[in-house]
């Protein structure tokens, strides 16, 4: 598909329960491939929050306005359809975006940033941008990746460049699958795509939290245990109050706690790192460390037992 071929396709902005119902069904019986992109916003809560959903066949695209529509069991229905394979960019996030939201795991899904690192070789996922120019041949306008996608209305180019997200992805679907299926990378490819299709990949796991922080593999022994339990209370305020985690308390931070308490300390009580958060954070910040002095009987400073988990 190049840039003029794509002036044949229509497009459609959805932002009504009847229109979203009506162009679901249609597509649940007629279609075998749906292109799907999102937007989300990230900025000001610990869950992404969904602002527009993107989806494509070979003759259209429709941008549907989840904040005004309720009732999404026709999108729920076309969405997890077993004979409708789901073309995404990229697809973690935009997969995460919607189990949260409309609280379903889209399925089947073919990433076509995983398809393009087998197939071209690629250390590194290769962009939208870079795909579409290698693959349809078209350079297209990445201007609007800062949009606040939760005001409304839309303005044209922000629209446009909704659309263009997956204007693109079937046709190279297309060129992907051929490559593929000539270089018989098809099992490696199955392989790939086994991750996204398992739920637990996209909901909160407080336990794991540590390992998202920053400076966390330099920890042992009843450091690293320490880092774990701080963690793991930072990431259950953050999913309480959906607020980023970085506005609990930020990852240095954490890092300093857990170096410097593993062992019982008094210091604790007057150190900045502590007394510089709110009364409440400080008060489970300490909590969170005391209850780890009483426990530390049970644990070694040292590395024993710290393979990666």
């Amino acid at each position: 598909m190049t840039r003029d071929s794509r002036r044949f396709m229509k497009d459609h902005y959805i932002d009504t329960q009847e229109a979203l119902d009506q162009w679901c069904n249609i597509q649940l019986e007629e279609i075998t491939l749906l292109a799907l992109d999102t937007e989300f916003l990230r900025v000001k809560t610990y869950f992404p929050k969904l602002c527009l959903i993107q989806l494509a066949t070979d003759q259209e695209a429709v941008c549907i306005d989840p904040l005004a529509i309720k009732d999404f069991t026709a999108l729920n229905a076309l969405l997890t359809a077993p004979h409708i394979t789901k073309i995404i960019h990229s697809a973690s996030q935009d997969l995460e975006a919607i189990v949260h939201a409309l609280g379903i795991l889209v399925t089947p899904v073919f990433d076509t940033q995983t398809a393009a690192q087998i197939t071209l070789n690629k250390k590194v996922g290769i962009s939208y941008h870079d795909l579409v120019l290698h693959y349809c041949d078209v350079n297209l306008t990445r201007d609007q990746t800062r949009t606040q996608w939760d005001l409304r209305p839309l303005s044209s180019e922000q629209l446009k460049y909704a659309y263009d997200d997956v204007h693109y992805l079937i046709p190279t679907y297309h060129k992907l699958v051929a490559e593929i299926a000539a270089n018989g990378q098809q099992d490696t490819l199955k392989n790939h795509f086994i991750p996204l299709t398992e739920r637990a990949r996209y909901e909160p796991n407080p336990e794991m939290a540590w390992k998202k922080v920053k400076g966390s593999q330099r920890l042992r022994g009843s450091k690293k245990q320490l880092l774990k339990s701080l963690a793991k209370m930072r990431e259950l305020v953050a999913i309480q109050q959906d607020i980023p985690k970085r506005w609990v308390i930020k990852d240095d931070i954490l890092i300093h706690l857990a170096e410097s308490y593993s062992q019982k300390n008094h210091k604790l009580y007057t150190d900045y790192a502590v007394t510089s958060y709110p009364e409440v954070t400080q008060n489970q910040v300490i909590r969170t460390i005391e209850n780890f002095w009483k426990q530390q009987p049970a644990l070694l400073d040292d590395d024993e037992g710290d393979e990666e988990e």
